[in-house]
């Protein structure tokens, strides 16, 4: 049968309706049974590919047979003659499956991987490339393999994955966000299960050298999906890209609880089927780290003791074979303790700090045709943070609070023109205080403060054309907000021309508008009530060519032209024209004085294949040019990285060892400010803003997963060497201030991970595998 995902596009579905051996199997040939052979067919749950190297393990009565699947995804045995038999596949990467052959001789058996929800069918895709989206030009999926191997042994953080994709870079191995095509991450939107969050990171306030950790859980992610250059028309608040995340459902075939352990935390999931028909699904997970433990008996170390703990849970359930809801519950807490280096601590360095985030989501689903799919979707998202001194007085605290409402429609009035429509209303709360003292007196020096409650509302419509090999898009969608007097409509237009089987070619022109945070906007000494929003105009060209029925060779030109980007132009100390300094003021407010044009391309190789090697090997160029409309200056971005080179690469050596490796290099970006350097650890003040950059950035990381199984009990080792070269990679911290006198300046550089080996051990036991 013929379903509509979530995009409203066509997929073929071969369900249980169907009565094709998915999951379960079929009898083709009862009378064959004492034949003497047992022929079987093992595919992928998430497209139908064949799979090779499974261990099949027969079991009649007290026999045992063992065989492995061959390269076109078959196995055979010569057939027992008990009429009861239990078959049992495994492979790395993928869940186990059991099942009763009832007497069967020709099976064909699918199998789950370990990110995907269970399922009662194999999806049969377009190809291993299809997109969500035909209106997204520069598209990039991670599926649940790719995710868990490119998320690390040692953080296991799905947005670290995200980093290895064409056209992102990093250079920070402490943070989870990262730059695309020369943007900041605060331009790129963070959606999961269709709200946009706010900060759903693992962080503390004012403080950088902690780093960041996202709080998603890789086991929980599906897919990810990057639009790195013009984003559809249902994508909002954000200028520059979006990332998509969609989190899994629990199992309706049986309970199953895994524990993770790893370097820095462990981790607690447990799944199953929800009413008595298995109409629903519960899947919750609870994450602590134990870093904090051990960073505080190492004296060198203890002022780095950052902890955090948080939980995720997941409800699904269909009311009827036409609706459905479900609900998300996320919740976070990261704290910095640093009471054991009190003493070296100044009046304005914080000691012990907070954060806690909370997030809930509701959706509902109902499809009244099969033409017509209504989607609503409710949110509630809330963060308190908070920081002190060694005196224990407050250094910052901010509390924000957001309500969300989203409704969606997909109309396919016509069978070749599908139209997408929605809104977004946004009730935004947001208030805290920043503060500095003085140590002799002790007094407060300077207390900024802000509190205010806004509206963002917004809606779209999207319309698509499929004609033969063409498929066109066309929408729009408008946007206001309360707090800022400057309602925008943003237009968006693509095509998408097939030419021939082997040959895709993409166009897309958009507008993009990102209104500025209620902080800005409010915050005492240093807001602007008369910020305008940050508009970005995209032009993305792509080509691409399949090579095989696996491997695609792609290559993407795009041209972004921004203004009205928000900066503190008067805030950076430089030197000025005769060589005297400037000095920045006390108070240097926010403004709309940036704007600028980035330009670049990517040229990608990528083979996705459950079999064989799997990865891709790409080449970003990305060149920027900013200028600022109150100082004057011209200067690259401070997220340009010229060169970036990212790849990763997988192959399952044996049944139950797969091998995955990445590798990036970075020319790096520049250090932000107006310094030149005189002597390798020795800056000055100059006149020209973003001149040096830092070293170039490489790293080079090797994982082997290996996989036990006995009964009912399965544990995955995870092995990883990160920075195999051990090259010596170094990140911008801060700015340290200057020598007035003599303009030499002091911007802090941080040291990154040495080579670093890593264990983890993920232990699952499954109720569907008990004999």
């Amino acid at each position: 049968m013929v379903r509509k995902d979530r995009w409203g596009s066509e997929m073929l579905v071969l369900g249980a309706g169907t009565r094709v051996c998915v999951l379960s199997i079929c009898v083709l040939n009862l009378s064959a049974w004492g034949q003497g052979r047992l022929n079987g067919l093992v595919r992928d749950a998430r497209g139908g590919e064949p799979l090779a190297r499974v261990e099949c393990v027969l079991a009649c009565g007290g026999n045992v047979l063992t065989a492995r699947t061959g390269l076109d995804g078959r196995f055979a045995f010569e057939a027992p003659t008990l009429p009861e038999c239990t078959m049992t596949l495994s492979a790395v990467g993928y869940r186990p499956l059991r099942t009763p052959l009832a007497g069967a001789v020709e099976l064909d058996l699918a199998m789950t991987p370990d990110s995907l929800g269970r399922r009662d069918s194999v999806e049969v895709r377009e190809g291993p490339f299809d997109v969500t989206q035909s209106a997204s030009p520069s598209e990039r999926t991670l599926t649940g393999a790719e995710m868990k191997n490119l998320a690390g042994v040692l953080v296991d953080d799905p947005l670290r994955a995200v980093q290895s994709l064409p056209g992102v870079a990093s250079s920070n191995d402490f943070a989870a966000q990262f730059s695309v095509r020369g943007s900041a991450f605060d331009r790129v939107g963070l959606y999961v299960d269709g709200v946009l969050m706010h900060n759903p990171f693992h962080t503390v306030q004012n403080h950088q050298d902690t780093g960041s950790l996202s709080m998603l859980q890789a086991d929980l992610v599906e897919e990810m999906t990057l639009h790195a250059g013009a984003p559809p028309a249902m994508y909002q608040d954000r200028s520059a890209s979006v990332l998509d995340v969609r989190l899994r459902e629990g199992s309706r075939e049986g309970v199953a609880v895994r524990m993770n352990l790893g370097v820095t935390g462990a981790a607690v999931i447990a799944e199953g089927p929800l009413g008595r028909e298995s109409r629903g699904s519960w899947l919750v997970s609870m994450r602590r780290s134990y870093l904090q433990y051990l960073l505080r008996r190492v004296p060198e170390a203890s002022s780095m003791a950052f902890g955090f703990a948080d939980l995720q849970g997941k409800l699904a359930y269909d009311l009827s074979k036409s609706q459905s809801v479900t609900l998300s519950i996320m919740d976070g807490r990261s704290d910095l303790d640093r009471t054991r280096a009190r003493t070296t601590l100044g009046v304005n360095g914080i000691m012990e700090a907070g954060h806690h985030v909370t997030g809930v989501s509701l959706g509902w689903r109902y499809a009244p045709t099969a033409a017509v799919q209504i989607t609503n979707r409710l949110a509630w998202m809330r963060e308190r943070s908070d920081a002190k001194n060694p005196l224990e007085l407050l250094l910052a605290g901010q509390g924000y609070g957001e309500a969300v409402w989203n409704p969606s429609l997909v109309w396919s009035w016509n069978a070749k023109a599908p139209l997408q429509a929605g809104g977004s209303f946004r009730r935004l709360h947001d208030d805290g205080f920043s503060a500095i003292y003085n140590f002799n007196p002790l007094a407060v020096r300077r207390r900024d403060n802000w509190h205010g409650t806004a509206l963002r509302s917004g809606g779209y419509v999207q319309q698509d054309w499929v004609g033969g090999p063409l498929t066109l898009t066309a929408g729009v969608r408008t946007d206001s907000y309360s707090a800022v007097d400057a309602p925008a409509i943003s237009p968006h237009a693509s095509a998408l021309l097939r030419v021939g089987a082997t040959t895709r070619l993409q166009v897309a022109w958009s507008q993009a508008v990102q209104y500025p945070a209620l902080q800005l906007l409010l915050i005492e000494n240093t807001g602007n009530r008369f910020l305008l929003p940050e508009r970005a105009n995209h032009t993305v060209a792509a080509v691409e060519q399949t090579l095989g029925q696996r491997t695609r060779l792609r290559a993407e030109f795009f041209y972004r032209a921004e203004r009205d980007l928000i900066r503190q132009p008067l805030q950076e100390a430089r030197l000025l024209a005769g060589g005297l300094i400037f000095h920045p003021p006390a108070i240097a407010p926010y403004m709309n004085s940036e704007r600028g044009i980035a330009r670049g391309a990517e040229i990608f190789l990528q083979r996705r294949t459950a079999n064989r090697v799997s990865g891709w090997v790409s080449y970003g160029y990305v060149l920027t040019s900013m200028r600022d409309g109150v100082t004057g200056a011209a200067y690259p971005s401070d997220f340009e990285q010229r060169h970036t080179v990212n790849a990763y690469g997988s192959y399952r050596l044996k049944p139950t060892m797969n091998l995955s490796g990445r590798y990036s290099y970075g020319s790096n970006f520049p250090i932000p400010g107006y310094f030149r350097r005189t002597a390798p650890d020795t800056y000055f003040l100059d006149t020209r803003k973003n001149a040096l950059r830092l070293p170039a950035y490489h790293r080079a990381d090797v994982r082997v997963n290996k996989v036990f199984q006995w009964g009912s009990w399965r544990s995955t080792l995870f092995v990883e060497v990160a920075n195999l070269t051990n090259h010596e990679n170094t990140t911008y911290d801060y700015f340290n201030g200057f020598d007035s006198r003599t303009a030499q300046a002091y911007p802090r550089l941080l040291k990154l991970f040495p080579i670093v080996p890593a264990a983890g051990l993920m232990l699952e036991w499954d109720a569907r595998l008990r004999k």
